[in-house]
């Protein structure tokens, strides 16, 4: 967690006891503005949200003992007012060995499932349905890559493809022989042809957005996405200076924090993000 909590600008928090000596006062100092939830099992939980600058923050969580006692559990960063990116169906389930909620997201572009950190445990209700997911994630190394030049013509094709792949993800799905027989062909053509491209040229000419599971985690991602919008932004506790990336991934939207410090190279719209996230999701119920 401390690798992450970096992104935020806590870089300086390395061990921890000194996680928990920030966690204590952050605590201790906005213990009034905690929410506290009960659930149907009548446990009291409740959290308690720092916002650190414009669009980041910190969250404490935990449960409430009988006397009224504020028992920690853990801590994650969050991000604001994020963007919808993806209205795909997702499902949302808890850890069997702590409090910690997960969402699978089965969108159809990627081609695969996406499991992120459930950001907003208290807003869920499973008696209603799960109408879009608000993606971002946090990054502590990230690189600023050159974008790979395209004419209109090419963007064009490029987002036919993507599209006519996506249906027919969908119709596979659905146990359609012809889809299935298309997308097998499409994937050997791809791989052989990539095969061949990297003898002579480097992957991330070829590649154009990547999104990866990266490691034994399952909500650790490793992207590579063009970058869409840029917000610089310091932490009000550290003065550490931050980034906000807004990227553009296998034609999702979502967004990165990362310490201004932890990037290299100058970001700007454009160009590619590449790094390895963790990711995660604020839900949206009808």
């Amino acid at each position: 967690m401390q690798n992450y909590i970096r992104s935020i600008g806590f870089s300086m928090y390395k061990k921890k006891n000194e996680v928990k000596e920030l966690l204590d006062k952050i605590q201790r100092e906005n213990i009034a503005s905690a929410r506290i939830s009960v659930t149907t099992e009548k446990e009291r939980l409740w959290e308690i949200r720092k916002n650190l600058s414009e669009s980041v923050g910190l969250c404490i969580y935990g449960y409430l003992e009988n006397l009224g006692v504020f028992i920690r559990e853990g801590y994650f960063p969050y991000v604001k007012d994020t963007s919808v990116s993806s209205v795909s169906k997702c499902s949302i389930e808890k850890h069997i060995d702590d409090s910690v909620f997960s969402g699978m997201l089965d969108d159809n572009r990627l081609g695969m499932s996406l499991i992120f950190r459930l950001s907003n445990p208290l807003d869920y209700d499973t008696g209603k349905k799960i109408s879009s997911v608000n993606l971002f994630g946090f990054c502590s190394d990230g690189k600023v890559l050159l974008p790979i030049k395209k004419t209109l013509v090419e963007i064009e094709s490029s987002k036919q493809r993507s599209q006519d792949r996506t249906l027919l993800i969908e119709a596979a799905k659905r146990g359609d022989e012809n889809a299935i027989d298309t997308l097998t062909t499409d994937e050997a053509l791809l791989y052989s042809t990539l095969n061949d491209r990297i003898q002579t040229e480097d992957v991330y000419s070829i590649v154009d957005t990547l999104f990866m599971p990266y490691g034994m985690e399952n909500d650790i991602y490793s992207i590579v996405g063009n970058i869409l919008d840029i917000k610089e932004e310091e932490n009000i506790l550290t003065n550490e200076r931050l980034l906000i990336l807004k990227i553009e991934c296998s034609d999702i939207e979502l967004s990165i924090a990362i310490k201004k410090e932890d990037l290299q190279g100058e970001p700007m719209v454009g160009r590619r993000f590449k790094g390895n996230i963790w990711l995660h999701g604020k839900i949206n119920q009808e």
